[in-house]
This record gives structure tokens, sequence and C-alpha cells, in this order.
């Protein structure tokens, strides 16, 4: 089915709107709005092809620019290795124990601040929301049209895990997720947090992007520039796991 069919549903649904079956409605909206970006990113099964990757980038925040090498693999492993002149820090996190860092090679690991923490475990989902949502406890409901940087755009709400709550934008015009919004506390307030992707590459089939800018009520907190991606690059089984026995779990 072409996507002018599903905009015309779409218009449809949203007609629909505050009726009896409205949550129905707009639930059935959203999944087949996920499929259509899904399969736009690159489809169903090279998603579940790509299941790591490495990349190198550069993060700016403000004037200062850090080199890092990122491991990321699925369901939710990630190292970030930052590249300093007289040392490296490594953070990582295994999906099952405590996140941890080590900047010493002849120290022990330790964990993270506690906002640092969560922060790293809320982006360690290696999958974008829009994939295999259901098995991943990711519920959606559409949330309307709307703009991004003067582009038309459509709006899903979703759940992750029963608590987790994100805004997803997914441009009209390529059908890719361009923005993801999430509330989070931040010295006693509650602030939006805007994590936009654009200039997107295929790795093994799948669009991944190269540019990611997180802003917080319009102003840009950072920014990361993605160089090159290696697609399921061998890695050791332990390889995100604390280097210690007895390491907390999450």
């Amino acid at each position: 089915m072409k996507w002018f069919s599903r905009s015309a549903r779409i218009g449809l649904a949203s007609l629909a709107l505050g009726t009896v079956g409205a949550p129905r409605l707009t639930a059935d909206l959203a999944d087949d709005i996920a499929q259509v970006s899904v399969e736009a990113a690159g489809g169903a099964r090279a998603h579940a092809a790509l299941y790591s990757f490495r990349a190198e980038g550069v993060t700016s925040v403000g004037e200062a620019e850090v080199e890092f090498i990122l491991y990321a693999a699925r369901p939710r492993g990630v190292r970030i290795e930052t590249l300093g002149e007289k040392t490296s820090l490594v953070r990582a996190y295994d999906g099952v124990h405590a996140p941890w860092k080590k900047d010493d090679p002849a120290k022990p690991p330790r964990r993270l601040g506690r906002q640092e923490e969560r922060e790293f475990m809320l982006e360690a989902d290696f999958d974008q929301p829009l994939f295999d949502c259901k098995a991943r406890k990711i519920s959606l409901d559409y949330g309307g049209e709307c703009t991004v940087d003067g582009r038309p755009c459509l709006k899903l709400l979703a759940t992750v895990r029963f608590t987790e709550v994100m805004t997803l934008y997914i441009d009209c015009e390529s059908h890719l997720l361009i923005r993801r919004d999430r509330e989070e506390q931040r010295d006693g307030k509650t602030v939006v947090l805007e994590t936009h992707y654009s200039d997107f590459k295929k790795v093994a089939g799948v669009r991944l992007p190269r540019r990611i800018r997180t802003l917080s009520d319009g102003r840009l907190l950072h920014e990361t520039r993605i160089k090159d991606y290696d697609a399921n690059p061998d890695l050791p089984a332990d390889f995100f796991s604390p280097p210690v026995a007895n390491w907390p779990l999450d």
C-alpha cells in the first residue's frame, strides 16, 4: 500500500478522534506509521540483521570537541571510549549490571553519577523505538500533525516499558524518524530534551543518522557527528560487562 493511501487513512483517523473507538484507532494508525518508517529506514529484515556497530565521531559542547569510539549491540549494550590527549575514559553498560566507567588502568571501575547513570541507561537501546516495538514493550499512539524545522511531520507518542514516555516525529517526505523528545528532571525542574537526527547513511541496509543534536528550551546542549560506521564487528562476549566481579545490578 502506497503512502498516499495511508495519508488518507491518517486524515480519516484524525476526524474520528474523540469517538468511542478513538484509542484503538489512534493505536492502529500509529502502528501503520511505524511500519512505514521502519521500511523507509531499511526494513525489518535489515534491522534484524544489524545487531551491533562500531562508530567513530566527534561530540561538540560549546567550543570544545571530544573524539570518541562508540560500540553498541542489541539489545542494550553500549560502550563509549572518549579519547583525550593524556588519558581516555571508558563508560559502558551491558543491560544487566549498573553502568560503569574507568579512566585509570591501575584503578578499579567506578559507577556513574546518578543523573549520568540514568541518562546512559535510557540511551542504551540499540534499536530505534519504532522497530519491533511491541516485542520491546513500546506502545504507540498517534499524536497528530506538526512541523519540525519547517518540515511537515507526523507525531507519535511512545511509552517504553510502561514508564518512559517519548514523543517521536516522523518526516512526511522521507518517512524517517528525525526527532525524539523526552522529559527529564534537572535541578528540580522538568525540562524537555529534544534529540534531532539528520544526515542519514545506510549501514548494512539500515539508515542511521550521522548528525545528532540535543537541545533544551531551544538551546543546543551538544552535537555529535559520526564519521564512520562499521556494521556487526566481532566483539568479545564480555565486552560491555564490568571488568570486576560482583558488580551491582541495574
